[in-house]
Protein backbone atom coordinates (compact mmCIF):
# COMPACT_ATOMS: atom_id res chain seq x y z
CA UNK A 1 0.00 0.00 0.00
CA UNK A 2 1.37 3.59 -0.91
CA UNK A 3 1.82 6.06 1.88
CA UNK A 4 -0.50 8.49 -0.25
CA UNK A 5 -3.34 5.96 0.72
CA UNK A 6 -2.52 6.10 4.46
CA UNK A 7 -1.94 10.18 4.41
CA UNK A 8 -5.21 11.66 5.87
CA UNK A 9 -4.42 15.36 6.50
CA UNK A 10 -7.85 16.70 7.91
CA UNK A 11 -8.07 13.58 10.66
CA UNK A 12 -5.53 11.26 11.35
CA UNK A 13 -2.62 13.81 10.27
CA UNK A 14 -4.24 17.00 11.21
CA UNK A 15 -3.05 17.80 15.13
CA UNK A 16 0.45 16.11 14.48
CA UNK A 17 1.60 15.29 10.62
CA UNK A 18 5.22 15.30 11.27
CA UNK A 19 5.78 11.77 11.87
CA UNK A 20 4.39 11.20 8.99
CA UNK A 21 6.15 13.13 6.94
CA UNK A 22 9.45 11.74 8.31
CA UNK A 23 8.06 8.33 7.48
CA UNK A 24 7.79 9.58 3.54
CA UNK A 25 10.82 11.44 3.24
CA UNK A 26 12.30 7.76 4.68
CA UNK A 27 10.01 5.46 2.63
CA UNK A 28 8.58 7.12 -0.04
CA UNK A 29 9.41 11.06 -0.58
CA UNK A 30 6.99 11.16 -3.88
CA UNK A 31 3.81 9.81 -3.40
CA UNK A 32 0.18 10.35 -4.49
CA UNK A 33 -2.25 11.51 -2.35
CA UNK A 34 -6.17 10.89 -3.36
CA UNK A 35 -7.14 13.33 -0.66
CA UNK A 36 -5.00 16.48 -1.94
CA UNK A 37 -5.79 14.97 -5.95
CA UNK A 38 -1.89 15.41 -6.41
CA UNK A 39 2.01 13.95 -5.97
CA UNK A 40 2.92 14.95 -2.77
CA UNK A 41 6.60 16.28 -2.76
CA UNK A 42 8.06 15.73 0.39
CA UNK A 43 11.95 16.30 -0.07
CA UNK A 44 13.71 20.10 0.31
CA UNK A 45 15.74 19.59 -2.94
CA UNK A 46 12.61 18.54 -5.14
CA UNK A 47 10.61 21.62 -3.54
CA UNK A 48 13.26 24.01 -4.26
CA UNK A 49 13.05 22.57 -8.29
CA UNK A 50 9.90 22.83 -8.35
CA UNK A 51 9.10 26.41 -6.65
CA UNK A 52 11.95 28.17 -8.86
CA UNK A 53 10.76 26.89 -12.31
CA UNK A 54 7.85 28.74 -12.64
CA UNK A 55 7.55 27.79 -16.13
CA UNK A 56 7.55 23.95 -15.86
CA UNK A 57 5.65 23.88 -12.64
CA UNK A 58 2.84 26.08 -12.65
CA UNK A 59 0.85 28.27 -10.11
CA UNK A 60 -2.39 27.97 -12.19
CA UNK A 61 -4.15 25.52 -9.38
CA UNK A 62 -3.14 26.93 -6.49
CA UNK A 63 -6.50 28.03 -5.66
CA UNK A 64 -8.49 25.05 -6.83
CA UNK A 65 -10.40 23.26 -4.65
CA UNK A 66 -9.47 19.58 -2.87
CA UNK A 67 -13.19 18.98 -3.87
CA UNK A 68 -15.47 20.07 -5.77
CA UNK A 69 -17.77 23.08 -4.60
CA UNK A 70 -21.35 21.95 -4.59
CA UNK A 71 -23.83 23.79 -6.59
CA UNK A 72 -25.69 25.95 -3.23
CA UNK A 73 -21.47 27.44 -2.87
CA UNK A 74 -21.46 28.02 -6.43
CA UNK A 75 -24.29 30.16 -6.49
CA UNK A 76 -23.23 31.83 -3.46
CA UNK A 77 -19.72 32.87 -5.26
CA UNK A 78 -21.75 33.61 -8.34
CA UNK A 79 -23.32 37.04 -6.46
CA UNK A 80 -19.43 38.38 -6.14
CA UNK A 81 -16.70 39.00 -8.68
CA UNK A 82 -15.79 35.93 -10.55
CA UNK A 83 -12.47 33.15 -9.77
CA UNK A 84 -10.51 34.45 -11.95
CA UNK A 85 -6.49 34.86 -12.41
CA UNK A 86 -5.18 36.59 -9.56
CA UNK A 87 -1.48 37.23 -8.43
CA UNK A 88 -1.27 33.68 -6.47
CA UNK A 89 -2.34 31.75 -9.72
CA UNK A 90 -0.62 33.64 -12.29
CA UNK A 91 2.81 32.99 -13.73
CA UNK A 92 5.14 34.43 -16.89
CA UNK A 93 4.60 38.44 -17.48
CA UNK A 94 1.61 38.98 -16.36
CA UNK A 95 2.77 37.63 -12.44
CA UNK A 96 5.54 40.05 -12.88
CA UNK A 97 3.48 43.03 -13.67
CA UNK A 98 1.16 42.26 -11.35
CA UNK A 99 3.87 41.32 -8.16
CA UNK A 100 5.77 44.39 -9.23
CA UNK A 101 2.59 46.73 -7.99
CA UNK A 102 1.14 44.31 -4.91
CA UNK A 103 4.94 44.39 -3.58
CA UNK A 104 4.96 47.93 -2.89
CA UNK A 105 2.64 47.48 -0.31
CA UNK A 106 5.20 45.36 1.36
CA UNK A 107 8.24 47.26 0.47
CA UNK A 108 11.17 47.23 2.90
CA UNK A 109 10.49 50.87 3.63
CA UNK A 110 6.95 50.26 4.14
CA UNK A 111 7.35 47.39 6.59
CA UNK A 112 10.15 49.36 8.51
CA UNK A 113 7.65 52.70 8.00
CA UNK A 114 4.65 50.56 9.91
CA UNK A 115 7.67 48.90 12.57
CA UNK A 116 6.46 51.82 14.90
CA UNK A 117 2.68 51.24 14.58
CA UNK A 118 3.20 47.10 15.34
CA UNK A 119 5.18 47.71 18.43
CA UNK A 120 2.19 50.46 19.70
CA UNK A 121 -0.49 48.13 18.64
CA UNK A 122 1.25 44.51 20.20
CA UNK A 123 1.85 46.64 23.15
CA UNK A 124 -1.65 47.59 23.60
CA UNK A 125 -3.22 44.21 23.19
CA UNK A 126 -0.63 43.09 25.65
CA UNK A 127 -1.44 45.93 27.89
CA UNK A 128 -5.35 44.13 27.62
CA UNK A 129 -4.56 41.19 29.37
CA UNK A 130 -1.65 41.31 30.93
CA UNK A 131 -3.21 41.86 34.78
CA UNK A 132 -5.26 38.96 34.01
CA UNK A 133 -2.86 36.06 34.31
CA UNK A 134 -4.68 33.91 31.72
CA UNK A 135 -5.24 34.37 28.31
CA UNK A 136 -6.85 32.80 25.19
CA UNK A 137 -3.30 34.05 23.19
CA UNK A 138 -5.30 33.21 19.81
CA UNK A 139 -8.36 35.53 20.84
CA UNK A 140 -6.69 38.15 22.13
CA UNK A 141 -3.36 38.64 19.72
CA UNK A 142 -2.35 35.88 17.55
CA UNK A 143 -5.51 36.42 15.43
CA UNK A 144 -5.43 40.57 16.35
CA UNK A 145 -2.32 41.72 15.75
CA UNK A 146 -1.81 40.99 12.19
CA UNK A 147 -5.51 41.83 10.91
CA UNK A 148 -4.66 45.51 12.53
CA UNK A 149 -1.83 45.68 11.01
CA UNK A 150 -2.57 43.99 7.32
CA UNK A 151 -5.21 46.74 7.84
CA UNK A 152 -3.89 49.92 8.56
CA UNK A 153 -0.58 48.96 5.89
CA UNK A 154 -3.32 48.54 2.83
CA UNK A 155 -6.05 51.45 4.24
CA UNK A 156 -8.54 50.25 5.75
CA UNK A 157 -9.91 51.76 8.51
CA UNK A 158 -9.06 50.54 12.70
CA UNK A 159 -13.09 50.13 13.12
CA UNK A 160 -13.52 47.91 10.13
CA UNK A 161 -10.44 45.99 11.30
CA UNK A 162 -12.31 43.22 13.33
CA UNK A 163 -15.34 42.99 10.13
CA UNK A 164 -12.57 42.43 8.15
CA UNK A 165 -10.40 39.77 10.12
CA UNK A 166 -14.07 37.59 10.81
CA UNK A 167 -15.29 37.45 7.19
CA UNK A 168 -11.51 37.02 5.74
CA UNK A 169 -11.10 34.25 7.87
CA UNK A 170 -14.23 32.35 6.71
CA UNK A 171 -13.27 33.64 3.01
CA UNK A 172 -9.87 31.79 3.61
CA UNK A 173 -11.34 28.54 4.32
CA UNK A 174 -12.88 28.12 0.45
CA UNK A 175 -9.94 28.69 -0.89
CA UNK A 176 -7.45 25.84 1.80
CA UNK A 177 -9.39 22.58 1.22
CA UNK A 178 -11.25 23.23 4.70
CA UNK A 179 -12.93 20.35 6.16
CA UNK A 180 -16.50 21.91 6.63
CA UNK A 181 -18.60 20.04 9.30
CA UNK A 182 -21.98 20.89 7.73
CA UNK A 183 -23.29 22.23 3.87
CA UNK A 184 -24.11 25.49 5.60
CA UNK A 185 -20.78 26.03 7.20
CA UNK A 186 -19.50 25.99 3.46
CA UNK A 187 -22.37 28.12 2.15
CA UNK A 188 -21.69 30.87 4.72
CA UNK A 189 -17.94 30.74 4.11
CA UNK A 190 -18.79 31.63 0.58
CA UNK A 191 -21.31 34.27 1.65
CA UNK A 192 -18.28 35.38 3.72
CA UNK A 193 -16.35 35.35 0.59
CA UNK A 194 -18.77 37.41 -1.15
CA UNK A 195 -18.69 39.79 1.70
CA UNK A 196 -15.49 40.65 1.58
CA UNK A 197 -15.27 41.46 -1.74
CA UNK A 198 -17.67 43.67 -1.60
CA UNK A 199 -15.95 45.35 1.30
CA UNK A 200 -13.14 45.54 -0.96
CA UNK A 201 -15.27 47.16 -3.44
CA UNK A 202 -16.77 49.83 -0.90
CA UNK A 203 -13.09 50.84 -0.47
CA UNK A 204 -11.73 51.13 -4.16
CA UNK A 205 -15.28 53.29 -4.92
CA UNK A 206 -13.97 55.71 -1.89
CA UNK A 207 -10.51 55.89 -2.65
CA UNK A 208 -10.90 56.12 -6.61
CA UNK A 209 -13.26 59.12 -5.80
CA UNK A 210 -11.30 60.76 -3.01
CA UNK A 211 -8.02 59.24 -2.84
CA UNK A 212 -6.01 59.28 0.27
CA UNK A 213 -1.91 58.22 0.91
CA UNK A 214 -2.75 54.61 1.44
CA UNK A 215 -2.18 51.26 -1.03
CA UNK A 216 -5.36 50.69 -2.10
CA UNK A 217 -5.12 54.27 -3.21
CA UNK A 218 -1.84 53.78 -5.11
CA UNK A 219 -3.55 50.81 -6.49
CA UNK A 220 -6.00 52.30 -8.32
CA UNK A 221 -3.52 55.37 -9.38
CA UNK A 222 -1.59 52.60 -11.29
CA UNK A 223 -4.39 50.79 -12.68
CA UNK A 224 -6.43 54.11 -13.84
CA UNK A 225 -3.66 56.94 -14.54
CA UNK A 226 -5.09 60.01 -14.59
CA UNK A 227 -8.05 59.64 -12.72
CA UNK A 228 -10.11 57.91 -15.31
CA UNK A 229 -13.00 56.30 -14.22
CA UNK A 230 -12.74 52.71 -13.43
CA UNK A 231 -13.94 49.93 -15.93
CA UNK A 232 -16.04 46.60 -14.30
CA UNK A 233 -12.43 45.28 -15.32
CA UNK A 234 -10.19 47.20 -13.40
CA UNK A 235 -12.47 46.96 -10.53
CA UNK A 236 -12.97 43.26 -10.48
CA UNK A 237 -9.26 43.05 -10.81
CA UNK A 238 -8.26 45.68 -8.05
CA UNK A 239 -10.74 43.72 -5.59
CA UNK A 240 -8.86 40.61 -6.52
CA UNK A 241 -5.34 42.30 -6.24
CA UNK A 242 -6.28 44.16 -2.69
CA UNK A 243 -7.78 40.90 -1.78
CA UNK A 244 -4.62 38.95 -2.44
CA UNK A 245 -1.96 40.84 -0.56
CA UNK A 246 -5.06 41.69 2.41
CA UNK A 247 -6.28 37.95 3.36
CA UNK A 248 -2.90 36.50 3.17
CA UNK A 249 -0.98 39.00 5.32
CA UNK A 250 -2.75 38.20 8.41
CA UNK A 251 -3.59 34.33 7.84
CA UNK A 252 0.01 33.04 8.03
CA UNK A 253 1.21 35.46 10.33
CA UNK A 254 -1.49 34.63 13.14
CA UNK A 255 -0.73 30.60 12.78
CA UNK A 256 3.07 31.90 13.13
CA UNK A 257 2.29 33.34 16.50
CA UNK A 258 0.33 30.52 17.68
CA UNK A 259 2.55 27.86 16.45
CA UNK A 260 5.73 29.39 17.66
CA UNK A 261 4.42 30.22 21.61
CA UNK A 262 2.86 26.61 21.41
CA UNK A 263 6.33 25.60 20.61
CA UNK A 264 8.52 27.72 22.97
CA UNK A 265 5.99 27.20 25.91
CA UNK A 266 5.90 23.24 25.42
CA UNK A 267 9.76 23.42 25.56
CA UNK A 268 10.58 25.62 28.72
CA UNK A 269 14.04 25.63 28.68
CA UNK A 270 13.64 27.78 24.86
CA UNK A 271 11.48 29.82 26.29
CA UNK A 272 13.89 30.78 29.22
CA UNK A 273 16.82 30.86 26.59
CA UNK A 274 14.75 33.30 24.86
CA UNK A 275 13.91 35.46 27.79
CA UNK A 276 17.46 35.71 28.81
CA UNK A 277 18.66 36.12 25.30
CA UNK A 278 16.40 38.68 23.50
CA UNK A 279 19.15 38.84 20.96
CA UNK A 280 18.02 35.40 19.89
CA UNK A 281 15.03 36.77 18.50
CA UNK A 282 15.63 36.80 15.22
CA UNK A 283 16.99 33.50 15.07
CA UNK A 284 13.65 32.08 17.22
CA UNK A 285 11.50 33.99 14.82
CA UNK A 286 12.61 31.19 11.74
CA UNK A 287 13.23 28.34 13.56
CA UNK A 288 9.54 28.44 14.64
CA UNK A 289 8.75 29.31 10.92
CA UNK A 290 11.00 26.27 9.62
CA UNK A 291 9.83 24.10 12.48
CA UNK A 292 6.03 24.34 12.46
CA UNK A 293 5.45 26.03 8.80
CA UNK A 294 2.01 27.52 8.65
CA UNK A 295 1.62 26.91 5.21
CA UNK A 296 1.80 23.58 4.58
CA UNK A 297 0.77 22.36 0.79
CA UNK A 298 1.72 24.66 -2.25
CA UNK A 299 -0.26 23.05 -5.37
CA UNK A 300 1.49 23.26 -8.79
CA UNK A 301 1.28 21.93 -12.45
CA UNK A 302 3.34 20.51 -15.11
CA UNK A 303 2.94 22.35 -18.35
CA UNK A 304 5.21 19.94 -20.26
CA UNK A 305 6.77 16.59 -19.62
CA UNK A 306 8.81 16.63 -17.00
CA UNK A 307 10.73 14.23 -13.84
CA UNK A 308 10.46 15.13 -10.17
CA UNK A 309 12.27 12.72 -7.64
CA UNK A 310 13.55 10.15 -10.39
CA UNK A 311 9.79 9.90 -11.59
CA UNK A 312 8.31 11.21 -15.20
CA UNK A 313 5.03 12.99 -15.23
CA UNK A 314 3.18 13.82 -18.04
CA UNK A 315 1.94 17.61 -18.81
CA UNK A 316 -1.09 18.49 -16.67
CA UNK A 317 0.34 16.27 -13.44
CA UNK A 318 -0.79 17.97 -10.37
CA UNK A 319 1.84 18.18 -7.90
CA UNK A 320 1.80 19.80 -3.92
CA UNK A 321 4.58 20.47 -2.13
CA UNK A 322 4.59 19.92 1.50
CA UNK A 323 6.96 22.74 2.88
CA UNK A 324 6.49 21.48 6.15
CA UNK A 325 7.91 18.30 5.45
CA UNK A 326 10.70 19.97 3.07
CA UNK A 327 11.73 22.55 6.04
CA UNK A 328 12.47 19.49 8.38
CA UNK A 329 14.19 17.55 6.05
CA UNK A 330 16.99 16.00 7.28
CA UNK A 331 19.29 15.85 4.31
CA UNK A 332 18.83 20.24 4.27
CA UNK A 333 18.85 20.91 7.90
CA UNK A 334 21.46 19.06 10.87
CA UNK A 335 19.10 17.77 13.67
CA UNK A 336 16.30 18.41 11.16
CA UNK A 337 13.34 17.26 14.07
CA UNK A 338 15.06 19.19 16.59
CA UNK A 339 13.41 22.61 17.80
CA UNK A 340 16.35 25.24 18.63
CA UNK A 341 16.48 28.90 18.91
CA UNK A 342 20.03 28.84 18.33
CA UNK A 343 20.29 27.34 15.46
CA UNK A 344 21.91 29.51 12.84
CA UNK A 345 19.74 31.18 10.09
CA UNK A 346 19.82 29.13 7.20
CA UNK A 347 17.67 29.12 4.21
CA UNK A 348 13.96 27.24 3.87
CA UNK A 349 11.03 27.26 2.20
CA UNK A 350 8.45 28.77 4.81
CA UNK A 351 7.33 31.78 2.31
CA UNK A 352 8.15 29.37 -0.67
CA UNK A 353 11.17 30.53 -3.59
CA UNK A 354 11.32 31.77 -6.83
CA UNK A 355 8.57 34.06 -8.20
CA UNK A 356 6.08 33.21 -6.10
CA UNK A 357 8.12 34.19 -2.35
CA UNK A 358 5.93 35.85 -0.21
CA UNK A 359 5.90 39.63 -0.62
CA UNK A 360 4.88 40.11 2.49
CA UNK A 361 7.30 37.55 4.46
CA UNK A 362 9.29 40.52 5.92
CA UNK A 363 5.96 41.98 7.26
CA UNK A 364 5.31 38.34 8.87
CA UNK A 365 9.21 38.01 10.44
CA UNK A 366 8.80 42.24 12.12
CA UNK A 367 5.56 40.86 13.91
CA UNK A 368 6.70 37.61 14.76
CA UNK A 369 10.31 39.39 16.26
CA UNK A 370 8.43 42.07 17.81
CA UNK A 371 5.75 40.34 19.51
CA UNK A 372 8.30 37.79 20.91
CA UNK A 373 10.57 40.70 22.52
CA UNK A 374 7.65 42.08 24.02
CA UNK A 375 6.45 38.95 25.30
CA UNK A 376 9.62 37.57 26.45
CA UNK A 377 10.23 41.44 28.25
CA UNK A 378 6.84 41.46 30.06
CA UNK A 379 5.35 38.05 30.86
CA UNK A 380 8.46 36.17 30.98
CA UNK A 381 6.61 33.34 33.51
CA UNK A 382 4.37 32.90 30.51
CA UNK A 383 3.48 28.85 30.54
CA UNK A 384 0.73 26.50 28.79
CA UNK A 385 -2.39 26.39 30.67
CA UNK A 386 -1.84 22.71 31.65
CA UNK A 387 -3.79 20.52 30.03
CA UNK A 388 -5.71 21.79 27.49
CA UNK A 389 -6.23 19.65 23.89
CA UNK A 390 -5.10 21.74 21.29
CA UNK A 391 -6.96 21.64 18.29
CA UNK A 392 -5.88 22.78 14.61
CA UNK A 393 -7.42 24.69 11.79
CA UNK A 394 -9.26 21.81 9.83
CA UNK A 395 -7.47 22.47 6.75
CA UNK A 396 -5.51 20.46 4.08
CA UNK A 397 -2.74 23.49 3.53
CA UNK A 398 -2.53 26.03 6.47
CA UNK A 399 -2.32 24.35 10.36
CA UNK A 400 -2.37 26.45 13.33
CA UNK A 401 -3.92 26.42 16.82
CA UNK A 402 -7.71 27.29 16.97
CA UNK A 403 -6.90 28.63 20.34
CA UNK A 404 -4.19 28.57 23.07
CA UNK A 405 -4.33 28.74 26.50
CA UNK A 406 -1.64 30.30 28.28
CA UNK A 407 -1.11 31.32 32.29
CA UNK A 408 1.44 33.44 34.00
Amino acid sequence: MSLGDLYDPLRAHLSDPYPFYERARREEPLFFSPVVGAWVVTKMADARVILRDGRTFSSANTLRPYTPFPPAVLEELSKGFPLRETLITMDGEGHRRLRVLAAAALSPERVTATERYITERASLLIDGFAKDGRVDFMAEYANRLPVDVIARLVGFAEEDSRAFGDDSRAAAAIGMGHQFRSDEEQIECARAWVRFQRFIMRYVTDRAAAPRDDVISEYIAASAPGGAPLTAEQMEGLVGLILTVALPGHITTSALLGNGLLRLLSQPDQWRLLCERPDLVPNAAEEIARYDTPTHVFLRVTTTDTSVGGRDFPAGTEIAVCLASANRDEEAFERAEEFDITRPLKANVVFGQGAHYCPGAGLARRQIEISLRLLAERLPDLRLVPDQRIEYRGTVDHRGPLALHLQW
